[in-house]
């Protein structure tokens, strides 16, 4: 498992590493979209079908969102050793219902190498890509890091939260979806029908 350079410096001061386990579990909430672009703005993010257990996270415009319907219902899972700056970092998760099984799935990058678009998806277990999500004092979602490589040498300027969330039309594996998406780096994203946007938790 890949650890956000925050949480690895944290977990690699104290010596535990390999005892880090994401158990401590929010309360459960919605994830409302904050954009400039009319269609998305105020609506609701819904876990949607892109493979074999595999969910991303689809704008459809629901402007309410259901707390019967599990597909709109995320959590955050921390660490005992999580830290950050604007706000604890830990792993997104969506629990997938099946006919006789339960199961609680990790936010992670889907990189096509061609692109700085990454797609998000909720997949079972754990991969390399791991996102770890935090939400800051107004309940905005981030990413946070420590390592800025824009000097020379890289250098390490504390804890900073970044909002590169956009809605994309994407296609992955057949399904053409708007999704969230992830930009790598500070430009703008590659995909034209990209439209930036901050997510923000709305306790269930």
């Amino acid at each position: 498992m890949k650890l956000s350079t925050t949480l690895a410096t944290t977990l690699l001061s104290t010596g535990t590493l390999t005892q880090a386990q994401f158990t401590n579990q929010s309360s459960s909430f919605y994830l409302e979209l904050l954009t400039d672009d009319a269609t998305y703005n105020g609506t609701f993010l819904s876990a949607c079908h892109e493979g074999a257990a595999i969910e991303g996270l689809c704008a459809f415009g629901d402007s309410m969102p259901n707390a019967t319907i599990t597909s709109d219902i995320f959590q955050l899972n921390s660490s005992i050793y999580s830290s950050g700056g604007s706000g604890v970092s830990g792993e997104l998760t969506y629990e997938l219902r099946g006919g006789n099984f339960n199961l609680s799935e990790p936010l992670a990058y889907s990189i096509n190498p061609a692109s700085n678009v990454a797609s998000l998806f909720f997949y079972p277990g754990t991969t390399g890509d791991s996102v770890y999500i935090a939400f800051d004092a107004d309940g905005l979602m981030n990413i946070q890091s420590s390592l800025d490589d824009t000097t020379v040498p890289a250098s390490d300027n504390g804890t900073i939260s970044y909002y590169r969330f956009y809605v994309c039309t994407t296609n992955n594996i057949g399904y053409t979806y708007p999704t969230l998406n992830w930009v790598f780096g500070d430009g703008a994203p590659q995909n034209p029908t990209c439209c930036p946007t901050n997510v923000t938790r709305i306790f269930v």
